[in-house]
């Protein structure tokens, strides 16, 4: 039995392939089982697996006769004779040592799955890579432990990938775990990351090298408008789960709530302007709609999983009047793109700058400037001695009294974090940093960093 099953699902993505494959073949785990799963691709991709196979006795190649990335994944996850299960998407790729920590941890620990932080990727004149950290805030203690997941139901809100670890199959076939089998490649793993996360009872999260995850492939269906079906379809499946296990606690339910309105408004909003608004997309958003009127009064409006969602996603507004959720989007969208604008033609009017703030805000920032083509951030610079002369995404982190030989008015400085704002701000203008050097990074969030363009 070898140790590890990798299940990659695949549809016309020749393109990328071979940089997936590649990835896969070349682990340092040499006892690992293949098993793409080509849906009738027509662009060569399956010639290309076919060669694969030849020359490799350890890929196992299966075709489905279904256009569905969580039918795909089904058909790899029953056919797979590994101790754990992994997942690949094929546009994406891995590290070489992925799958040997990850196995050596699971087994040593006995854990039903563990799930790694990865890297976001797009290409430009050269690859850009951000690190996203699945534990953030007062959870970034647990990377390393032992945990059962619902003990601390808010990791849900940004644990939401499952490519990023392995799971052993036992557990996955002791639940009766499958992914929702609708059309498209569109958040079927959603429901499965849910399912996961609610069963086990031994979990760990970890910082390893892994998944490489790309950003930048258009033919993505993340990228077609149409996925806000898809996120319904989840949503509703996600619900019928909960309602079999007879799940009852209002700070899980609360997350799962709260994701699925992000992603969901996330399409919503972009839909009317496009003129997106089809028939089965009419018919998702009714649907979204009896879904959210049925979940939103069981939910504990003290919990902090349950903030922000009345609030900051407009739902009594949605449930009353369309027409006037859909004016006040487009205009915070219209103030939200002119903030951005403005924000990038000031930093631009400087050769170089400063990011002070080596956190996930800060590389977040760093990423977008690179995307939208401004080259000019010259280093990093934070308050915590730890991360000083270490690098994030090849600039150096320096310590604030190091900043002396940028401060010659040629150079503006970005404060980019969550809070303490004023008073780095302060602590700038203490070191004669001028005023009008000083700017607050725009808010930016990491999977869109290297999305939006503010140019």
């Amino acid at each position: 039995m070898a140790k590890v099953s990798v299940i990659i699902p695949v549809l016309n993505g020749a393109e990328y392939i071979r940089e997936c494959m590649d990835s896969i073949v070349g682990q340092t785990i040499s006892d690992i089982e293949i098993i793409p799963v080509d849906a009738g691709s027509t662009d060569g991709t399956l010639e290309i697996l076919k060669e694969y196979a030849k020359k490799d006795a350890r890929i196992k190649l299966l075709t489905a006769d279904k256009k569905s990335m969580g039918y795909q994944y089904n058909v790899g996850i029953a056919a797979a004779e590994g101790e754990y299960v992994g997942f690949c998407e094929s546009d994406d790729y891995i590290s070489e040592t992925m799958y040997e920590k990850l196995a050596r941890i699971a087994e040593k620990e006995d854990l039903d799955y563990i799930r790694s932080d990865f890297d976001m990727f797009i290409d430009k004149d050269e690859r850009i890579f951000l690190n996203y950290h699945i534990l953030a805030g007062n959870r970034n203690a647990l990377y390393g432990k032992i945990i059962k997941p619902t003990d601390y139901p808010d990791i849900l809100y940004r644990d939401v990938n499952m490519w990023n670890g392995i799971y052993k199959r036992e557990f996955i076939e002791r639940h009766a775990i499958k992914l929702n089998e609708t059309s498209g490649a569109a958040f079927q793993d959603t429901g499965f990351v849910m399912q996961t996360f609610l069963a086990a009872k031994r979990a760990m999260y970890v910082h390893v090298d892994a998944n490489k995850y790309r950003r930048d492939n258009i033919g993505s269906s993340v990228y077609n408008l149409k996925g806000v079906v898809n996120v319904v379809q989840e949503a509703e499946y996600s619900e019928e789960y909960l309602s079999s296990l007879k799940v009852t606690d209002g700070n899980v339910c609360a997350v799962i709530f709260k994701r699925f309105c992000s992603i969901f408004f996330g399409f919503y909003g972009k839909l009317p302007e496009k003129g997106q608004f089809t028939e089965d997309i009419e018919r998702a958003v009714n649907k979204f709609k009896k879904l959210a009127e049925m979940v939103y009064p069981r939910l504990p409006y003290y919990s902090e999983s349950f903030e922000g969602i009345g609030n900051s996603l407009s739902l009594n507004i949605l449930f009353k009047d369309l027409d006037a959720f859909d004016a006040l989007r487009k205009q915070i969208e219209e103030i939200e793109r002119d903030c951005r604008h403005r924000f990038y033609q000031h930093i631009v009017g400087y050769p170089r700058a400063v990011i002070f703030g080596a956190g996930e805000v800060g590389t977040s920032l760093y990423a977008l400037l690179r995307k939208n083509d401004y080259e000019g951030v010259a280093c990093f610079s934070d308050n915590d001695a730890a991360k000083w002369g270490k690098y994030l995404m090849g600039k150096e982190v320096i310590a604030p009294d190091r900043l002396d030989d940028l401060n010659d008015g040629k150079t503006v400085f970005i404060i980019a974090m969550t809070s303490n704002i004023e008073t780095v701000r302060e602590q700038l203008i203490a070191m004669n940093v001028g005023r009008e050097n000083i700017c607050k990074a725009i808010a930016i969030i990491p999977h869109n960093a290297m999305e939006v363009d503010i140019r």
